[in-house]
């Protein structure tokens, strides 16, 4: 009578065992990996949750290892449309990789973040001349390197825009203005035109003065850092863009 309840027990050790040695193992550094990355971007785990978090982290990661197990048990590996979208996702993932490798890599000096800083707030008085065509800023450059004055320029050109009449934050102006302006001192004139909306502009710093409303260098050296890191890390990308005839068009 007793049998049957014991080989009822063995049989579902049995299976439980089997059901056990097919869950897919996952390394533990795979899981605090997924961790790492989500607190990276502003997460946060809680020490009491972290056990908690990290369980439903391996069972995900489980799950999709049955997925792409089935994936490749089933051929899907072997069509063509599938190795097309993998590597597509290969490249992309990479690039992502390379990308997190460069801003690893790019230092920024602390004489270079206080250069930064001291351009903070700062507000500039601006005058600007719009051309139509790369000629017209070459002739003009012309005429100023032969000593004709910023503002002469623009009163000899016809419907041009108006400057700003004060000091402005370059933040304030568009972008592509913004960028131009941000390394030049008082008295300087952009090297080349800037393109913005079908027009072609040269600009001039006529003077600076430091705003108001700076805040103190340690509240905002983190940003600053991070900030400077990109451009450097964007600067990396389109040399080498530019090493395989990538040059934007």
């Amino acid at each position: 009578m007793k049998i049957k309840p014991l080989l009822f027990v063995l049989a579902s050790a049995t299976a439980l065992a089997a059901y056990a040695a097919d869950t897919p193992k996952i390394d533990d550094a795979r899981v605090n990996l997924v961790i790492e990355q989500y607190e990276a971007t502003g997460g946060k785990v809680a020490p009491e949750q972290k056990a908690e978090v990290q369980k439903q982290v391996l069972q995900e990661l489980q799950r999709s290892e049955v997925l792409k197990n089935a994936a490749l048990r089933a051929g899907l590996d072997k069509q063509p449309e599938v190795q097309l979208a993998h590597q597509n996702f290969e490249a992309q993932f990479y690039a992502a990789q390379y990308f997190e490798h460069l801003k690893k890599s790019v230092t920024v000096s602390e004489d270079e973040l206080r250069q930064i800083y001291a351009r903070l707030g700062r507000e500039v008085k601006v005058q600007m001349a719009a051309f139509k065509t790369e000629e017209e800023v070459v002739s003009a450059q012309d005429k100023l390197r032969k000593g004709m004055s910023f503002g002469d320029l623009i009163a000899s050109l016809p419907e041009q825009p108006a400057s700003p009449p004060d000091f402005i934050s370059p933040q304030m102006l568009p972008p592509e203005f913004a960028t131009a302006l941000d390394n030049m001192d008082k008295g300087k004139i952009t090297d080349t035109a800037v393109k913005f909306q079908n027009m072609l502009y040269l600009l001039k710093i006529t003077d600076t003065r430091k705003g108001n409303r700076v805040p103190a260098f340690e509240q905002v050296r983190e940003r600053l850092e991070a900030q400077r890191k990109d451009e450097l890390v964007r600067e990396k990308v389109e040399k080498l863009f530019a090493e395989h005839g990538l040059n934007e068009q």
